[in-house]
């Protein structure tokens, strides 16, 4: 980082443990009801009423493969949630833009709750543009990214969990930075 100031980068905006925390909260505890819901359907299947007693009804190892499903994907969210709970305190996440372009280092999730950190250091004329995106189901938003498109091709989206300013605030930011250097 010490390499960053002297190159003249300032930050654009900071690092947000906290809204992380909560995001992986929400996940955990998403994971734990579908987690229950897919052992009840495995006890269901074993000892309660869900007992097939009619030729018409369900087999028992369906009702097993469909609680396992679900046991497992809750498994998922949990591990998932916790490991994003971890990642939340990652030392040295900085989102940082100057005459020479911008540097981005935050946490990028893996599976089971496992992350590593990814660091972005792209030069202004590597860079073909900055877009908000925002994803939606049904017309309605439910979560938003910053992609910086390279020349490359290879996309880098950074989601907005990761940084207290809003993806809007951040983009108008380095179009700002960007207009500046004069590219």
């Amino acid at each position: 980082m010490e390499n960053l100031d002297a190159r003249g980068m300032q930050s654009v905006t900071s690092y947000a443990p906290a809204r992380i925390v909560l995001l992986a909260v929400a996940r955990t505890i998403f994971g734990l009801l579908v987690g229950i819901m897919g052992a009840a359907v495995v006890w269901g299947a074993a000892h309660g009423e869900m007992k097939p007693t009619q030729p018409g009804d369900m087999p028992s190892w369906w009702m097993f493969l469909v609680g396992a499903a679900l046991a497992f994907t809750g498994f998922c969210f949990v591990s998932g949630g916790l490991g994003r709970a971890v990642s939340a305190f990652a030392k040295n996440c900085y989102f940082m833009a100057g005459p020479e372009g911008i540097a981005v280092r935050v946490p990028k999730q893996g599976w089971f709750g496992r992350f590593r950190m990814v660091e972005y250091d792209l030069r202004w004329n590597e860079i073909r543009q900055v877009v908000r995106f925002i994803q939606r189901i049904n017309l309605i938003p439910v979560s938003s990214e910053l992609r910086i498109e390279p020349q490359t091709g290879k996309r880098v989206a950074i989601p907005r969990h990761y940084f207290q300013a809003s993806v809007k605030e951040i983009q108008r930011r380095l179009v700002a930075i960007q207009s500046t250097v004069g590219r």
